[in-house]
């Protein structure tokens, strides 16, 4: 009954639209295609918006007339008479854009909700860059982008793919989920390990935070990162660019975009390599420990089926290589101080270069096609994610001691293949009072797990050249899951809107231990409800409070250690998290500031672990019964003049775990969340002649003090293993004339150092399990400075 109920609401929209006839065109004005114009059909609600290319399409009655509007731009009345195809050139109005455009920060439209919305009109906490500003702070991955959003911290350590993401309290699981869905023109990334690809050709960054289970489903408990890249458009245009920095780094990159035949069929292809030898020695083998090597290819195709339909396929492939097991171990390092969690002397002195590689290939295709009143909407993607690694053991006594001593190496495969398919019908009038977005939506997942070490036989042979493996695990999982939205948004007046959706998700978890040749599979739902409410105080003051639930997948750990708490399922995590916020706009726009408070509580939270048996030793992820997370956050801009902007923005956290079944971690923090955290930025814009301009920038982000454990399972108390606030500076000036630019840049220009990882395994020493290993810790990245040059054509 509840399937034939859900069905009937999925198609009720179909079945109560009458089509008479299909008007579509072109948008532009003197600057070019004009995005997110709205059209409506006068006297109605009927109505769309122009799509990034400046396109519409809208079906309305015979005889009607169509309104053109958009913010600086005179408001245009046209009649169909009987037309199938009307362009309309806008002319600008002076008087609006002397008032609001010129003066103040023009108003940025984000997908966040998954339709295209004011971001300063969601009741969220939202924020974007778009392209110039990408390009003025030197943003070239995820991580550079969301180490500048308050409350988001960014880390990198161990292989190409792992990462340690932190949104407002709700940490990454080492080689687990992220907290945060990531997104890139509507292909859901669903493997953790690409959160470290090179961006290049982005033309939107954004990101939402709070529970977005509704929107994005499992492991969207923190948020969402959506991606948008250039799209391409009428007439040839393109992109060179080259650069060289300090560690011998050098990247070239190129993009080409145009029409096949104008406003029917489009292309665009980018290509991007780097290189960076890097600035860490290893003083055992001589050689930098810190180099990467990436290159990204994306090309896409763009059709106009009609008046009302659009295809387009994209494609892109990653590979990179890079260091791996970048540790620092305490035994060799007398400058690296054991129990010193802030302590950041020594070098890498492994005897086996670490090495890792990450290749990824993703396939997607999206249709969309437009009725009377509303769009239906289809993606579907398919990604192949390798990623392998190889380097010294970090391992327990007798084994090796992590360092000079050529006794044992390791290596990790971690590879995943995912097909996506989403549908939705979605309304497309922007000015109905009542919206609504409408979805079902299916994921594959393949992925295989498999570590092994390989001991010397000959102690003496630093290649390594005979010896025995020793295979850890050899897990193969599989998941399915099936999901389930609906999301409706009403106007009760001009100043009053609520929101209500639902979404459900029935995942079925599967796992093959390859060592013991064990099977287990699971299955489970995930009820996702989200409200929210809105209320316009001013014109351009929106006060607004929300409820979200999200969750986390569930999971195999690939070793059970009962002992130390690690089973071998791992529950799903839940999120309820409950925000009240105030969006405010003064000064025509020119001052910007939006506060929020937040508070999450967490059932059966994920954690990372150490554990120990008395024979065994391994790292796994737990649960714990309950913890709680809460903050208060702003984010403001500031137009100072035409020529200077300072954006900025501040995070406060507090955070508990409440139940565990490990008593010593009641009453500590998350660990791998920064309590605080600031971002501070400089931007100059100025003209110095008909055709030059200087651009520069100065951005300042600050990580507050964080904890590295959740209980004292090392022998050491929680409040003696975190890690001191720090400090980076980054800036980037760019020249440009005519279509060509120059800039300089520097990242952690004062050289800061930070650790991204610390191990007090000092503690174990003497242990039956541990033995003379020392502390390890994995540094942070060096000061990096260069020179970039590109040209437009």
């Amino acid at each position: 009954m509840k399937c034939k109920l859900i069905l009937l609401v999925l198609i009720m929209p179909l079945m109560t639209f009458s089509q008479d006839i299909v008007v579509s065109g072109f948008v532009s004005s003197a600057d070019g295609p004009q995005p997110f114009v709205n059209v409506i059909e006068k006297g109605t609600s009927n109505g769309t918006t122009t799509d990034i290319d400046g396109n519409y399409s809208l079906s309305v009655n015979k005889g009607a007339i169509l309104i053109f509007s958009s913010l600086g731009f005179k408001t245009q009345e046209i009649p169909i008479d009987g037309r199938s195809k009307i362009d309309v050139v806008l002319v600008e109005d002076a008087a609006q854009l002397d008032e609001v455009v010129v003066q103040g920060f023009t108003d940025v439209k984000g997908r966040a909700r998954k339709r295209l919305e004011s971001i300063q009109t969601m009741p969220e906490s939202v924020t974007a860059v778009t392209s110039q500003q990408i390009n003025v702070t030197g943003i070239e991955d995820v991580g550079s982008f969301l180490t500048q959003i308050p409350g988001i911290s960014y880390g990198e350590s161990q292989d190409p793919g792992t990462v340690m993401v932190s949104v407002r309290g709700i940490p990454q699981i080492r080689y687990g989920p992220s907290p945060i869905a990531t997104v890139i023109d509507g292909v859901y990334m669903a493997s953790a390990d690409l959160n470290t690809q090179t961006l290049f050709d982005i033309d939107q960054i954004e990101v939402i935070k709070g529970a977005q289970g509704l929107f994005y489903g499992k492991n969207a408990i923190g948020g969402a990162v959506i991606i948008t890249t250039k799209q391409p458009k009428n007439g040839f245009q393109g992109k060179i660019n080259a650069g060289y920095g300090n560690g011998n780094a050098y990247k070239l990159g190129s993009s080409i975009s145009g029409s096949i035949k104008d406003n029917k069929s489009y292309y665009r292809l980018g290509v991007n390599y780097s290189n960076f030898d890097g600035l860490i020695n290893n003083t055992t083998l001589d050689e930098k420990v810190d180099f990467r090597r990436d290159l990204g290819i994306r090309g896409q195709l763009k059709f106009r089926l009609g008046n009302s339909s659009l295809l387009s396929f994209t494609g892109q492939h990653n590979d990179s290589k890079s260091g791996a097991i970048t540790f620092i171990g305490s035994n060799n390092n007398p400058d690296f101080e054991d129990s010193n969690p802030n302590s950041f002397g020594g070098n890498p002195d492994a005897d086996f270069l670490g090495e890792g590689t990450l290749k990824s290939t993703i396939l997607a295709a999206s249709f969309e096609t437009a009725f009377k009143g509303f769009k239906l909407l289809s993606h579907t993607s398919y990604s192949d994610v390798d990623l392998f690694y190889d380097g010294d053991y970090l391992s327990f006594a007798p084994i090796d001691n992590y360092g000079p001593i050529p006794a044992a190496t390791q290596d990790m495969t971690r590879a995943s293949r995912t097909l996506n398919e989403e549908l939705r019908l979605v309304s497309s009038n922007p000015i109905s009072k009542f919206k609504w977005n409408l979805g079902l939506f299916y994921q594959n997942i393949n992925s295989d797990w498999d570590t092994n070490a390989y001991q010397n036989n000959d102690p003496n042979d630093l290649n390594y050249t005979n010896t025995t493996q020793i295979v850890i695990t050899n897990d193969d999982n599989k998941l399915n899951s099936i999901g389930l939205f609906g999301f409706f948004e009403y106007d009760i007046s001009n100043k009053f809107n609520i929101s209500v959706g639902i979404r459900n998700e029935w995942e079925t978890l599967e796992n093959i231990e390859g060592v013991s040749g064990e099977e287990s599979k699971r299955t489970y739902n995930a009820f996702q409800p989200k409200l929210s409410a809105s209320y316009k105080i001013a014109k351009e003051n929106m006060l607004y409070a929300s409820y979200s639930r999200g969750f986390r997948s569930g999971g195999y750990n690939p070793i059970e250690l009962v002992a130390s708490g690690i089973e071998k399922e791992i529950r799903p995590e839940f999120t309820n998290s409950f925000e009240v916020g105030l969006k405010n706009s003064f000064w025509n726009n020119r001052f910007i500031i939006n506060l929020a408070y937040f508070n999450t509580v967490f059932e059966d939270q994920q954690v990372y672990r150490f554990g120990s048996d008395g024979v065994r030793t391994f790292l796994g992820t737990i649960n714990f019964e309950e913890s709680k997370a809460s903050g208060f956050e702003i984010d403001t801009k500031l137009r100072l003049s035409k020529n200077f902007d300072i954006l900025g923005g501040a995070s406060f956290i507090d955070t508990e775990i409440t139940k565990a079944f490990e008593e010593s971690a009641i009453g500590n923090k998350i660990p791998f969340a920064p309590q605080s955290s600031f971002y501070v930025g400089l931007f100059g814009n100025f003209n110095t002649g008909e055709n030059s301009n200087i651009s520069a920038n100065v951005n300042v982000e600050n990580k507050g003090k964080k904890y590295w454990f959740a209980d004292d399972l090392y022998g050491v108390d929680q409040e003696n293993v975190f890690q001191d606030p720090y400090t980076l500076v980054n800036t980037k000036l760019i020249y440009s004339v005519n279509n060509i630019s120059f800039a300089v840049w520097g990242k952690n220009i004062f050289d800061t150092q930070y650790n991204q990882e610390w191990w007090p395994f000092s503690v174990l020493d003497g242990d039956p399990t541990g033995g003379p290993i020392g502390d390890v810790r994995t540094p942070s990245q060096p000061a990096t400075y260069g020179v970039e040059i590109s040209y437009r054509f």
